[in-house]
């Protein structure tokens, strides 16, 4: 891509993140594009269609996803770092005061459901490929209900998001994986079956 091209859409992809930031998406016109980033109404619209067309282009831009574990690392290792890699997106500025505008417009806007459907899929596949890769290897007992599971791992998370009630650290993160592993270990499960 052209460098002037590149440096045009980084300009207003900023100045359409920091109006969806600072204002919601109401705040997210062309013309307040235009007025925060210098560039032309004309090469806007050289790039995106309408408004809406920006609005996902800045979601897509900072939506975060889980990466993807090396097989070589141990189950747990891999556990912990994929939830600490949740954590960390949950802790990025941008994307936190982005996150409901996307929450709100997903019921509203095709396009905005269709990226929030990506990324619960791709959360969804990467958690999942653990959880199953810990049921193979005997670090948790077989048979777990995996949307549940999902739900004991990243929904602590998201709940301290939203609650602010407790800072989103590493150590927390350690914590659920640790709580999450001790509940379904196969030893725990052979108590429960008593």
């Amino acid at each position: 891509m052209d460098p002037r091209v590149s440096r045009t859409r980084a300009a207003v992809l900023q100045a359409a993140t920091d109006l969806l930031v600072e204002g919601g998406p109401t705040a997210l016109t062309v013309d307040a594009v235009v007025a925060r980033s210098g560039v032309a109404k004309s090469t806007i619209y050289r790039h995106w269609q309408s408004r809406d067309d920006i609005l996902i282009a800045v979601i897509e831009a900072h939506a975060p996803q889980l990466p993807i574990p090396d097989p070589a690392t141990d189950v747990v290792t891999a556990l912990r770092d994929t939830v600490r890699a949740a954590a960390a997106a949950l802790n990025d500025p941008e994307w936190a005061r982005m996150m409901p505008a996307m929450l709100l417009l997903k019921n509203h806007e095709a396009d905005i459901r269709a990226i929030d459907d990506r990324l619960e899929l791709q959360r969804h596949d990467v958690v999942t490929s653990l959880i199953e890769r810990a049921e193979a290897e005997g670090v948790v007992a077989g048979g777990l209900d995996v949307p549940e599971a999902i739900s004991h791992l990243l929904g602590p998370l998201l709940f301290a998001h939203l609650t602010q009630a407790t800072p989103i650290d590493e150590g927390f993160a350690d914590r659920i994986v640790d709580r999450f592993l001790a509940a379904h270990s196969p030893a725990a499960n052979l108590v429960d079956q008593r």
